[in-house]
């Protein structure tokens, strides 16, 4: 038996996997890349698509506990939700995994992302959509996650966290594309601003530009988000800097998989 063999021998279990689909986009390549990779292994595996019965309906920021319920969002990259069988009659004989978002969907999800195959899936559009033409392509990307993420988020990057890490930053780069999905404040965009020579503020544009952009990056800030997380992962080109804490301390153990698959990390040696 092959090596290649034995190692999807060892990943495949002798029940079949029911990957369960939900959430936005940087959620959605996770459980994709996740069942690609089961799959790549010789799984058995199975897609639950049922949340995306439901419309869409985005969540206005500030209803605590309130998340949006996000469309299928992976149609722009051919795959529609009818690519992914169904386990009809498998959970009725009771012989499937069930595989929600979590610690071994993330490491899983990474692990798919990180396999040429599995990459080619989401080839990114060329150019950079909105971003002006003056701006030069080695330009860093700071992702602020707040939108209705501030309803539900057991953890949230500050400002002055992204503050103090842009500042490292100062000089070593001339532009900057700050994308967000809610409105910047003007304090936030006049801290960045006074820092580099040319600085775009994004936060009211297609959720499939903001992607690509950051896949266009040089440099990459990701915010505790998959959105970014993702983006940063099907961009092998950029230098990424990733939080390194994510959620709240219950939930940490899914960061474990994240931080894996880091080298460096970067030293708070002051205030800024």
């Amino acid at each position: 038996m092959s090596l290649l063999n034995i190692f999807r021998k060892s990943l495949a279990g002798d029940r079949a996997v029911v990957v369960v689909f939900a959430g936005g986009l940087g959620a959605q390549l996770i459980q994709v890349a996740a069942y690609f990779h089961l799959k790549n292994a010789g799984q058995e595996v199975y897609a639950d698509t049922s949340y995306f019965d439901r419309a869409q309906q985005v969540a206005v920021s500030g209803s605590k506990g309130e998340l949006s319920h996000w469309a299928w969002q992976l149609e722009c990259f051919g795959l529609s939700l009818e690519t992914f069988p169904p386990p009809l009659d498998i959970l009725k004989k009771n012989r499937a995994e069930i595989l929600r978002d979590g610690e071994r969907m993330m490491d899983l999800g990474l692990n798919g992302l990180a396999q040429p195959d599995i990459q080619a899936l989401f080839k990114a559009a060329g150019g950079h959509y909105v971003l002006p033409a003056d701006v030069a392509d080695r330009f860093l990307c700071i992702h602020v996650r707040r939108g209705d993420y501030v309803n539900v988020a057991s953890h949230l990057i500050t400002d002055d966290e992204f503050f103090r890490l842009m500042k490292k930053f100062s000089g070593l780069v001339r532009h900057v594309v700050v994308i967000s999905d809610s409105p910047i404040e003007t304090e936030f965009q006049h801290v960045v601003s006074s820092h580099f020579e040319k600085v775009v503020f994004l936060d009211d544009i297609d959720t499939h530009a903001a992607h690509c952009i950051m896949r266009h990056a040089r440099i990459l800030f990701c915010s505790n988000s998959t959105f970014s997380l993702t983006a940063a992962a099907l961009n092998p080109e950029a230098l990424v800097i990733i939080p390194r804490q994510w959620f709240s301390k219950d939930l940490c153990h899914i960061e474990a998989p994240i931080h894996k698959n880091c080298l460096f990390e970067i030293m708070e040696n002051g205030g800024g």
